[in-house]
């Protein structure tokens, strides 16, 4: 079969799976590619020195070359078509049956002395083509050609003066290529397998991202839920809405925001906002969102971070987002609980992980104990712990009654690698 004019491998029947397209079967192509074009270089060079070494032999009838110029031209031909990507079965046809007619004019292109001789450099190159024709023309073609050649050289020695072995050399061409015919056809089968397996993998894998990504949104939807709608419906129960134009304002901007998440533009999945400028841009409308509302919020960054530079590394949108929405609920909880007006928010980069960016929300209100937190509130466990985890990072609450809060995000920026070390 000829695949994108490239030279195609027969091995053993693919299967639906592993297709002969699979990264096994597509570099055991290449492999075989270039064995046969370093053997096929070989016996060129080793036809060149014979001639050069028989010169005497040539010269005096200058006709006798045109056996050994027709094996350099097949030879040539094979490894220009390998190097150009242009070899396609009928090449690989072609290149024995030239050899069938080098055989069958075995005592006119070779000195005397040679005939039958495997070491001369017609049977070199009746050799070399063996694997040529085994594993890339169609065993139903290659076979009888490389009968027929091998029957070439031996009605060709046995005509010769000197003519040692035709038989054994005649059997042993046989013999190479049953060789590589079966050799090919085993490594096939476990390239065959081998991309199958693979070919499993990436759909088991494929499954299990699908399936952990619609459980991750659909989290998101519970958790953004709780700290829009819920939240604004349990301060319009406690009458802390404030005036009807601040209650609509705040009403508003839940359903901007419930919008924005189930929509086809969901920030979770919007490709803007890397780096230092999504995560800070997201930072000061969380802020901005929480002043209109009355609470006083202090945001800083460091600037002058480990190592001399002065920006926080790249930072995907996807966490950016989690990160800004995990601190307005936490802004949220200073609001309604913490008994306090103000709060600290501030972006840093530490060093454990090397590269881990840094959120911390700091009030001094109330505080209260972690520990005596209600499992069924969902504000700290959902919105802040279980969003930053979603995201390849961690959260750590510090608080203590009448000593206030502290919430901390941590991304480790230095690659997908740091997500799954011990924190």
């Amino acid at each position: 079969m000829l695949a994108a004019g490239y030279l195609t491998l027969r091995p053993a029947p693919a299967t639906a799976a592993g297709g002969p397209g699979g990264p096994a079967a597509t570099t055991l192509t290449a492999v075989a590619a270039r064995t046969v074009s370093a053997i096929r270089g070989v016996a060129l060079a080793y036809v060149v020195l014979q001639v050069i070494i028989w010169h005497a032999f040539y010269a005096a009838d200058v006709w006798r070359l045109a056996g050994p110029a027709l094996a350099v031209a097949s030879m040539a031909a094979v490894l220009a078509a390998l190097w150009w990507h242009r070899a396609g079965w009928r090449l690989a046809i072609a290149d024995p049956a030239v050899q069938v007619i080098l055989a069958l004019g075995l005592t006119w292109c070779l000195p005397p002395a040679m005939h039958g001789d495997s070491a001369s450099w017609l049977y070199v190159s009746l050799a070399s083509q063996v694997p040529v024709a085994a594993w890339f023309a169609p065993t139903g073609v290659s076979a009888p050609l490389v009968a027929a050649t091998a029957a070439a050289y031996w009605a060709g020695a046995a005509r010769g003066p000197a003519a040692s072995s035709p038989a054994a050399s005649a059997a042993m061409l046989a013999g190479l290529y049953v060789i590589a015919w079966w050799g090919l056809r085993m490594i096939s089968r476990r390239a065959i397998t081998a991309d199958a397996s693979l070919a499993r993998a990436d759909a088991d894998a494929r499954e299990q991202f699908v399936a952990l990504s619609r459980s991750t949104e659909r989290r998101e939807h519970e958790r953004l839920l709780h700290d829009t709608v819920l939240n604004t419906l349990t301060a319009l129960a406690r009458h802390a809405g404030g005036s009807t134009d601040v209650v609509l304002a705040r009403c508003r901007h839940d359903v901007a925001l419930m919008e924005s998440m189930l929509g086809e533009a969901s920030d979770l999945h919007d490709p803007a906002g890397q780096g230092d400028g999504g995560l800070s841009g997201c930072l000061d409308a969380v802020v901005s969102e929480w002043r209109a509302r009355g609470l006083t919020v202090y945001l800083s960054q460091e600037r002058e971070l480990p190592g001399g530079g002065d920006q926080l590394p790249p930072i995907p949108a996807t966490v950016a987002v989690a990160m800004a929405r995990a601190v307005r609920e936490a802004l949220t909880n200073v609001a309604t609980h913490a008994g306090t007006g103000q709060a600290w928010v501030r972006v840093s980069l530490i060093g454990h992980p090397p590269g881990t960016v840094q959120v911390t929300v700091r009030d001094a209100g109330a505080g209260f104990d972690p520990a005596g937190v209600d499992p069924d509130r969902l504000g700290l466990r959902r919105s802040i712990l279980e969003r930053a985890a979603d995201w390849g990072g961690r959260a750590a609450i510090s608080s203590a009654p009448g000593a206030g809060t502290v919430i901390s995000l941590y991304w480790p920026a230095s690659g997908p690698d740091e997500v799954a070390a011990p924190w």
